[in-house]
């Protein structure tokens, strides 16, 4: 389970840096290109948007996921657990277990989902205030 927690960090940390590294590039073309930059963050909107609706079907699939575990696991309470362990029932152990780490997955999906909605939320609230500022 250490290996899934540092490969989500791993990932998380991919991720934040690769949208940081876009946004530092975005707000450089921005300040050395002041006429063409409402374009350029329109463009970078748009692969966002695209980005997203890429997404959509592994983010349904994640909270399908997020959604059967929650119900599972108010299906099993700690004594039915300690009873599959004092039983030694490793299959219900062993399927309980590979549902958590689905659930953790599909939590780092949703994640994921979170970080490119505020980057389009962030893209969208310049693009307002560049219409409110220019008006």
């Amino acid at each position: 389970m250490n290996e899934r927690i540092d490969q989500f960090c791993e990932n998380l940390r991919v991720k934040l840096t690769s949208i940081d590294n876009d946004m530092r590039a975005l707000k450089a073309k921005i300040d050395s290109k002041a006429r063409t930059a409402e374009q350029d963050v329109q463009s970078h909107l748009d692969s966002v948007k695209k980005r997203i609706a890429e997404d959509r079907t592994k983010l349904a699939a994640a909270q399908a996921d997020i959604k059967k575990w929650a119900d599972e696991r108010e299906a099993v309470t700690v004594e039915k657990i300690a009873e599959w362990k004092a039983k030694l029932e490793k299959a219900k152990l062993k399927s309980r277990a590979e549902a958590a780490e689905r659930y953790a997955a599909g939590a780092a999906v949703v994640a994921w989902a979170a970080v490119d909605e505020a980057e389009q939320a962030s893209l969208e609230a310049w693009l307002a205030r560049k219409d409110a500022d220019s008006a």
